[in-house]
């Protein structure tokens, strides 16, 4: 990324007059070994490299996809000598491809993926399934919810799942609102006029997902959802659900949107078993439960009913 007068940035810029580059984040954390390795002091340019390269690493699981191609353009060097340096970096042990580039894929080029070895004596395996164990920034956990949401939602050979298709209430008949729906009313006229929302209907629930009726929602309740869906995570894939004040405050909202704990536990239990049996790992944050919920209150557009009938009569025939 290049340095812009408009977003001047004196954390992440190139000190003026020595580069019109900007680094993308604030710092660069680089393996510790590599400080004391004196092979760097032979081929310096090789321990820049590695420093780029850690300036690109994703958190937790270290991975990078810079290209050599961007590299060479940004310190003004060949690609070959890129390249060179990447093998020094990859036999001494301080980066490994997990991914070869593929230039023949139909609808575009896939880079390669390189990963940041900190430490030796862990494989990708090993570390990816740490940082699986780490706690998620706020745009990682939104991510990982709409990913997981995508995934629910395929059914057989990528359609969607059979949803219920609410009915479609007649409209041949023009309403007219301004009638008195008092229950003075005989049975045949009150009949006549479903569409009507009738008076002193107390069980009549707004369209809303919150609560009609404000209730207080105790702090044991918070916590013992936390802890019944910290044991669904633990009973499948062996490590529990890290769960903190704010898990506790994403579970009092999900309580005002009409779960209780045991519903709660049961929709949990039966999302939890699918993404098991399909190698997925478990939502690392009930934000995840509060963004599916919203997402099932939104109305079927006329495209999307029609699109699901058309999948319903493929799968059937």
């Amino acid at each position: 990324m290049q340095k812009s007068k408009l977003t001047p940035d004196p954390i992440r810029d190139a000190p003026d007059g020595h580069g019109n580059g900007q680094s993308p984040g604030p710092v660069s954390v680089i393996p510790g070994r590599a400080t004391r390795d004196l092979r760097f002091a032979q081929y310096p340019m090789t321990f820049f490299v590695l420093s780029y390269c850690c300036s690109h690493a994703k958190g937790y699981t270290a991975t990078f996809w810079v290209n050599q191609r961007t590299i060479a353009k940004d310190v003004n060097i060949s690609q070959q000598a890129i390249s060179q340096h990447f093998r020094k970096l990859v036999t001494w042990g301080y980066i490994e491809k997990l991914r070869k580039e593929d230039n023949r894929k139909p609808y575009g080029k896939q880079g390669a993926l390189w990963r940041i070895i900190f430490d030796p004596t862990m494989s990708h395996k090993d570390a990816t399934a740490w940082a699986n164990r780490q706690h998620l920034q706020e745009e990682e956990e939104q991510q990982a919810v709409n990913e997981t949401i995508k995934l629910v939602q395929k059914g057989a050979k990528g359609q969607q799942q059979k949803n219920k298709i609410q009915p479609i209430l007649p409209v041949d008949k023009s309403v007219d609102n301004f009638k008195d729906t008092s229950p003075s009313l005989s049975d045949k006229d009150s009949s006549d006029k479903v569409q009507l929302v009738q008076v002193d209907k107390v069980q009549l629930v707004s369209k809303h997902l919150s609560r009609t009726i404000d209730k207080e929602i105790s702090k044991n309740d918070c916590r013992r959802l936390c802890s019944q869906y910290s044991q669904l995570v633990h009973k499948r894939w062996g490590r529990g659900f890290r769960h903190d004040l704010r898990q506790e405050h994403l579970a009092e909202e999900l309580l005002k949107m009409g779960y209780e704990v045991d519903t709660f536990i049961a929709d949990a239990d039966k999302l939890l078993e699918y993404l098991f049996k399909k190698s997925k790992q478990p939502p690392h944050s009930l934000q995840y439960f509060i963004a599916r919920k919203n997402n099932q209150a939104k109305p079927m557009e006329p495209m999307d009913m029609l699109k699901q009938t058309i999948s319903r009569k493929k799968l059937n025939a």
